[in-house]
C-alpha cells in the first residue's frame, strides 16, 4: 500500500472512562481542531481527548496535556500536569494546520483529511446508528467493525481507533451501543449475544457499501468487547479476522473476582484474608445472578463482623449485566473461530489477568485447530495500554502518565494490514 504512515501517529484517544477525572471546559475552537496532522519531518501529531482532557500525542507515543493560553495552547509535561510548560501549539484558520513550538524547534503541520458516512441499520426491532470512517483514496478498503467496552458507550468512544485505522488505509465502522441515545439515563445493559448480533448486522450493511471490500471485514473488541467480538465472528463468516484487546478467556464473574484479589494483594492484605474475601464474593455473585441466596444469607452475618467486609463490593450484583452475562462462557465462541486472530494484553493490567488469560486462549485455540494466531503481551501496559508503574491509571495515575506503551498501535495496524492483504 502506498504512502504508509507510522501507525502510532494516527491515534486519537479511544478509551473513554466512565467517571470524569478532569473538569476543564473544552472550547469549540479546540474541538474542531481534533485530528491528525502531518509534520515536515514526515512524523505526525494528533490532537485528541483522554477523558475530558485535551492532549497532543506525538509519533513516539508520548502524550502531553494542552491548556489554553491566549491564542495558543500550552503543552504540559504530562497528560494532566502543567507545572513545567514544554511548548505551545497554535492552530491555523479553519483548523487546516498547526504550528508546534517545542524543545526550541518550530514545526508546522497540515491536517490529514479523512471522510465519513453515517449509516443506520437494524437488528430485528432495534434501530442502530453508526459512522463509517474512510481513508484517503479510492476503495474498496478493508474495514474493522469496532465493538464496545462496558457501559453506555457511544460511537465517539471508538473514534480514536477508527482514526488510527483510517489514517493507515483501513476503513473503520463505529456505532452506538444499542439504545444508548434513545434511553439516555434509563439505559440498561443487554446480553453479549445481542451485542454480537448487532455487530453482525453492522457487517451485513458494510458488505453492501461500495467503499468496503466485503472479503476483508474484521472485528475489534477491547475489554468487554473481547467477549463480544469472538462471539459475533463465531456466528457469521462475514468477519474474516478478529482482534481481542485486553480481553478475557474466562467469565465476567471470574474476571471481577481476580481483579478484586489483585487490588487486595496490592494493598498488602494477608493471603488468608484475601481467600476469605474471594470466597464470600463468589457467594455474592451466585446469589445476585441466580437468585439462590440461601448460602449468601448464611454467610452474610459472619462476613459483616469481619474487618475486611468493606472490601467485598457493596450490594448484590443483580443488575442486567450480571444477570445476562455474569457466567458467560467464552470458550465455545473461541473454539468456533477459524479466521486469523490477534490477542493482545498488558502485563500490568489490573482488570484482567493477562498471563492466565493468554495461557487459556492458547489452550483453547490449540484444541480448535486454528493456527492463524498472534499473541502479544506489552510490558508495563495497563488496561488502556498506557505505560504505567502500578496499573492504576483510572484510580491514581492518569494525570502523571506520559505515553502509551511502544509498539501497541503499530502491532495493531501492521497485523491488520498483513491479514487483509492476503
Amino acid at each position: 500500500m502506498k504512502n504508509r504512515k507510522p501507525a502510532f501517529a494516527l491515534f486519537l484517544m479511544a478509551f473513554a472512562l466512565s467517571v470524569p477525572l478532569f473538569s476543564q471546559q473544552i472550547s469549540r475552537d479546540l474541538f474542531t481542531a481534533m485530528g491528525a496532522y502531518r509534520l515536515p519531518d514526515s512524523s505526525f501529531a494528533m490532537i485528541g481527548m483522554i477523558e475530558d482532557l485535551p492532549v497532543i500525542i506525538f509519533q513516539d507515543g508520548s502524550i502531553r496535556g494542552l491548556r489554553k493560553s491566549g491564542k495558543t495552547y500550552e503543552i504540559g509535561n504530562a497528560l494532566g500536569l502543567f507545572d513545567q510548560i514544554e511548548g505551545t501549539v497554535e492552530f491555523g484558520r479553519k483548523k487546516s494546520g498547526l504550528v508546534i513550538v517545542r524543545d526550541g524547534n518550530t514545526q508546522t503541520g497540515a491536517r490529514i483529511p479523512l471522510s465519513q458516512k453515517d449509516l443506520d441499520f437494524r437488528n430485528g426491532e432495534i434501530q442502530l446508528h453508526g459512522t463509517l470512517i474512510l481513508p484517503e483514496g479510492n476503495g474498496p478498503f478493508a474495514c474493522v467493525v469496532m465493538t464496545h467496552g462496558s457501559g453506555p458507550e457511544k460511537r465517539e468512544a471508538s473514534l480514536g481507533l477508527a482514526g488510527l485505522f483510517a489514517g493507515n488505509g483501513i476503513a473503520a465502522f463505529i456505532y452506538d451501543k444499542r439504545l444508548v441515545r434513545e434511553m439516555g439515563d434509563k439505559w440498561q445493559d443487554d446480553s453479549f449475544q445481542h451485542y454480537a448480533e448487532d455487530a453482525v448486522a453492522a457487517a451485513r450493511i458494510l458488505a453492501r457499501e461500495p467503499a468496503v471490500d466485503p472479503s476483508r471485514i474484521g472485528i475489534f473488541g477491547h475489554s468487554q468487547g473481547g467477549w463480544v467480538a469472538p462471539l459475533a465472528a463465531s456466528q457469521s463468516d462475514l468477519f474474516k479476522f478478529v482482534i481481542i484487546s485486553a480481553g478475557n478467556a474466562v467469565s465476567p464473574v471470574e474476571q471481577h473476582l481476580w481483579s478484586g484479589t489483585r487490588a487486595n494483594r496490592q494493598d498488602g492484605v494477608r493471603e488468608d484474608i484475601i481467600r476469605e474475601i474471594y470466597d464470600f464474593r463468589k457467594i455474592k455473585y451466585k446469589a445476585g445472578i441466580t437468585g439462590d441466596s440461601s448460602e449468601y444469607k448464611a454467610a452474610l452475618p459472619v462476613a459483616m463482623q469481619k474487618p475486611w467486609f468493606r472490601r467485598t463490593g457493596g450490594n448484590l450484583p443483580t443488575g442486567a449485566f450480571w444477570k445476562l452475562n455474569g457466567y458467560y462462557d467464552p470458550e465455545p465462541a473461541l473454539l468456533a473461530l477459524k479466521c486469523p486472530v490477534l490477542v493482545m494484553g498488558g502485563e500490568s493490567d489490573n482488570h484482567s489477568n493477562t498471563a492466565e488469560n493468554m495461557q487459556k486462549f492458547k489452550e483453547i485455540f490449540q484444541r480448535s485447530g486454528n493456527n492463524r494466531l498472534t499473541f502479544k503481551v506489552f510490558p508495563s501496559a495497563d488496561h488502556g495500554y498506557f505505560e504505567t508503574a502500578t496499573g492504576k491509571f483510572m484510580e491514581t495515575e492518569l494525570r502523571e502518565l506520559k505515553r502509551f506503551v511502544p509498539d501497541y498501535f503499530d502491532t495493531l495496524v501492521e497485523w491488520t494490514r498483513v491479514v487483509t492483504s492476503n
